[in-house]
């Protein structure tokens, strides 16, 4: 049921270009608010609230899912775990962003560029690091924002709906929508939600770079993942040498030797090719993860 849930969920993705027609959010942010309002009478009220908001959806949905498993409601389960899926997606339409961030860089144009980056970036300290807008530098941070987006909208989602079903999926998505909420404000508990946010990926991100690095360049690849898989670096940070590598960026590695496509690449051409590869790298790698899903499917 697991993989014909996916299957029927990119399928409806690939026909609406996002899970958008489901992605209502303002109920989480209502119930977040209705708790918030009742702290004064609640334990531990600094984080009380949002654990409650996020785990009675989590909760209910379990016990609507045994209740049904029960009734032995194969059909609705399976319209359950679509519709939780497509919810759970990631918000935006990440083939447009990237064609967005393209035309301008194509019209030479930093400002919409670094607006478009902007609007996509989920990590608190990239703003701060920008130094310049030079096109390298912008590109370089389009492969930080959109690595770390394609890879939360769509992989992470999949990896926790394969381990803990619908409420796992369920339950990742709430947790990076409260975590963009505290951002938005600069609301100091961001951090500590941010580091539930990175154990939460900390197991699907290394998944998503042997992915990348089957269906990438393998041995450029597989030398940062090595020297990064079992530190506390942030997703971001982690998934951006990942990619890098598997794109066949040698730089990604640290590597002291000049290969002779190193010697020759041009920037910033050479930086904007990555990023016009970044799709196709994602496309390999969802059927790569796929594929899996359905051998483990038909193996259990």
């Amino acid at each position: 049921m697991a993989f014909l849930s996916l299957i029927i969920v990119l399928l409806l993705v690939q026909w609406w270009g996002s899970g958008k027609p489901l992605q209502r959010d303002q109920w989480f942010y209502q119930l977040w608010l209705v708790i918030e309002r009742s702290a004064d009478r609640l334990p531990f009220k600094r984080y009380t609230p949002i654990v409650l908001a996020l785990g009675l959806p989590v909760a209910l949905l379990l016990a609507l899912q045994i209740g049904l498993y029960r009734a032995d409601g194969w059909f609705w389960l399976l319209l359950l775990n679509v519709l939780v899926l497509l919810f759970s997606l990631g918000r935006g339409d990440f083939s447009a962003s990237i064609g967005r961030y393209l035309e301008a860089a194509q019209a030479d144009d930093s400002v919409r560029a670094a607006q478009v980056l902007d609007e996509n970036n989920l990590d608190p300290q990239l703003r701060q690091e920008r130094t310049s807008s030079s096109w390298m530098d912008l590109h370089n941070e389009a492969l930080r924002v959109f690595g770390y987006r394609g890879f939360e909208r769509m992989f992470a989602v999949i990896f926790w709906f394969m381990v803990c079903g619908a409420a796992g999926a369920l339950g990742y998505r709430l947790v990076v929508l409260a975590w963009s909420r505290w951002l938005a404000v600069n609301d100091a508990r961001s951090a500590c939600l941010g580091r539930v946010l990175l154990w939460l990926e900390w197991p699907a991100a290394r998944l998503m770079g042997v992915a990348w690095a089957l269906v990438g360049n393998f041995e450029v690849c597989m030398q940062p993942w090595r020297e990064n898989c079992f530190k506390a670096v942030p997703t971001q940070r982690f998934l951006s040498s990942i990619i890098r590598g598997a794109l066949g960026d040698d730089q990604a590695c640290g590597s002291n030797t000049l290969s002779a496509t190193a010697a020759t690449r041009i920037e910033p051409a050479y930086s904007l090719s990555l990023v016009k590869n970044l799709e196709g790298m994602f496309s390999r790698a969802l059927l790569f993860w796929v594929v899996v899903v359905a051998v483990i499917s038909l193996t259990l």
